[in-house]
């Protein structure tokens, strides 16, 4: 029986939660851990940020703030994933990163559920809860079978996209101007702290100061 979305997310929170404390605990399975919580949570945000945040801001619009809130912090904890899938799994660095995705994405779920999904319950009949559900769980399921691998030669579950949707990782280092993307691969190099929340600029001044740029 087909839950509908609100159910359906907030079941998928439990789910990532219990990832994350296997993830703490059980050290041996961690990248079988990791890859199972990358594919699912990319498989969750692209459904929520194409099929859910847009019914949320046409049904509730004074939650559009909250719903463009919500995306970036998707694809904030994406970056965060692709840090820790570069990152051996038995070192203190992974560890640090790991407590750094657990905050990003309780806060993201805390915000979640105490404002956006009451405010969509209370907008649209139950009726279109479980259309929307029934949405959700196939676009899942389509982005699990179809992803493509990301980070370096790594793979998340069937090959989840991280990081917004890119299809490349691969930084383009003869652009004039580097994107984003090319500048965190090169803080990734440099082994630059905090690199996974930092903006183009802050990314750009700390490799300056690494000499990497």
């Amino acid at each position: 029986m087909t839950l509908d979305a609100i159910s359906m997310i907030k079941s998928d929170h439990r789910d990532v939660e219990r990832l994350f404390g296997r993830l703490k605990k059980d050290t041996e399975d961690r990248p079988a851990l990791l890859a199972e919580l990358a594919a699912k949570f990319v498989a969750h945000s692209r459904g929520e940020e194409e099929l859910v945040y847009p019914e949320i801001a046409k049904t509730v619009p004074s939650e559009k703030d909250q719903v463009r809130e919500g995306a970036e912090e998707h694809h904030q904890a994406e970056r965060m994933l692709l840090s820790l899938l570069d990152v051996d799994t038995d070192t203190a660095e992974f560890d640090t990163l790991l407590n750094e995705l657990v905050q990003a994405v309780t806060h993201h779920v805390q915000e979640e559920e105490s404002e956006i999904l009451p405010a969509l319950k209370k907008a649209v009949s139950r009726e279109r809860l479980n259309e929307l559900g029934r949405a959700f769980s196939e676009r899942k399921a389509q982005e699990i079978q179809h992803g493509l691998p990301v980070g370096n030669g790594h793979k998340a579950g069937s090959g989840s996209k991280l990081g917004g949707g890119s299809k490349s990782r691969k930084p383009n280092r003869g652009a004039k101007e580097p994107s984003k993307e090319d500048l965190y691969h090169r803080a990734q190099e440099a082994k630059v702290p905090g690199r996974s929340s930092m903006t183009k600029e802050e990314l750009t001044q700390a490799l300056q100061k690494s000499g990497k740029v």
